[in-house]
């Protein structure tokens, strides 16, 4: 072990040498791990709001389609769905999207009768009552974007062109941003009010089936009572929210290939080639006995010692950028529309698995690459190595 750490000693004190040329490396490796780190700790975060989000939402969900977009659903058919043996409970939905004119934010409003428990506890506001016609509880988001405290009114410009003033009576408080952050919640008279929906119809339909292994055929009897639906299940989304996330991250690491194919020949023309001072100084220890095993890991510890502070520090770069900074570089590509929506402080999560992908995307190549000028050089003769 001793004679391991002596050369690791000898390694830094070489890069300590050459440290104009290590630092030049340093900073161009620093930022290829920063970009690299930014999008996958993104792409993770996000990944778990969506798997808090769906943490609470139905097995099964059902839209009506016309012409291959969605569209009202009658209330009716929620009573001959409950009659498919299997389905527990089937509750109509009235959500719809708002876009606020003076933020230019999208907001999420859903219209109740009556307000569960669950969501009761949830609101942090003590004088939410559930039977004024106006009144709303809005998201954590919605009430930074707009200013808006306990109650604060609510301008809102209806499909009928009217103006109708919200009041607040309180703010949720939720363990998924994702899940309520852009929700204005209100009584169901007012929002279809608001957004002009005929009586009877409804934006979807939950159902409830106790049993998970029935959904597969509660789902093919839906579809040949009502062919005009089209049943949403929960696994069905998560993988939706999976492979956009993951197509998102692509497509920015896609626009960074230019920068990570120039850092690639960047970092191969460094370490795989050796300068004349190099090669005299690997002469010169060959000459004082030091054998090709000895050469090959003093380089071997050169790369992992650049490589290792980029990653380091392009590492932790990385999260401040991504859970502080709210990841401004990349937002716009990995959110996608939601930069209109009111932004969400993501929450850092311990993945190992993240770091261990970062760790070996960008440590990994660089160190083995040192491999081949290493091995070149401790097989020449050090009298033909020095003369260089």
């Amino acid at each position: 072990m001793r004679r391991h750490l002596r050369i690791l000693d000898f390694a830094i004190s070489g890069l300590w040498r050459r440290r104009s040329q290590t630092c030049m490396i340093l900073v161009v490796y620093f930022f290829v791990v920063f970009a690299l780190a930014s999008v996958i700790l993104m792409i993770g975060a996000l990944k778990k709001e969506a798997a808090l989000l769906l943490e609470s939402t139905p097995e099964l969900i059902v839209q009506r389609v016309s012409a291959g977009r969605h569209d009202w659903i009658p209330v009716e058919y929620a009573e001959k769905i409950l009659d498919i043996r299997g389905v527990r409970e089937v509750t109509p939905r009235f959500w719809g999207y708002y876009f606020d004119p003076p933020t230019g934010a999208n907001y999420t409003f859903m219209g109740f009768e009556n307000l569960p428990a669950e969501i009761l506890s949830s609101i942090d506001g003590q004088g939410f009552d559930v039977s004024e016609p106006w009144s709303c509880v809005i998201g954590r988001g919605v009430a930074e974007i707009r200013l808006l405290e306990e109650e604060d009114i609510l301008p809102v410009k209806g499909s009928d062109g009217e103006l109708y003033v919200l009041r607040v009576k309180g703010v949720f408080e939720t363990g998924s941003q994702l899940l309520t952050n852009d929700v204005v919640l209100m009584q169901l008279d007012a929002w279809k009010r608001i957004f002009a929906v005929e009586p009877g119809r409804a934006t979807d339909l939950v159902v409830m089936i106790p049993n998970v292994l029935e959904i597969d055929t509660i789902t093919r009897k839906i579809l040949e009572r009502f062919p005009d639906v089209r049943p949403i299940r929960k696994d069905m989304v998560l993988r939706t929210y999976d492979a956009l996330f993951d197509w998102r991250g692509t497509l920015v690491l896609v626009f960074m290939s230019g920068g990570l194919a120039a850092f690639a020949v960047f970092a191969w023309d460094r370490a795989a080639s050796l300068g004349g001072k190099e090669s005299r100084e690997v002469g010169i220890l060959k000459a004082l006995g030091w054998d090709i095993s000895d050469i090959i890991e003093l380089k071997m510890w050169e790369g992992f010692a650049i490589s290792s502070l980029a990653f380091l520090g392009g590492v932790i770069a990385a999260h401040l950028h991504v859970f502080v900074f709210g990841c401004r570089l990349f937002a716009p590509l990995l959110k996608g529309w939601s930069v209109v929506f009111p932004e969400f402080e993501l929450r850092p999560e311990a993945e190992l698995l993240q770091i261990l992908s970062i760790f070996f995307l960008s440590v990994v190549p660089y160190v083995l690459v040192t491999l081949i000028p290493a091995w070149k050089a401790a097989v020449t003769d050090p009298d033909l190595a020095m003369r260089r």
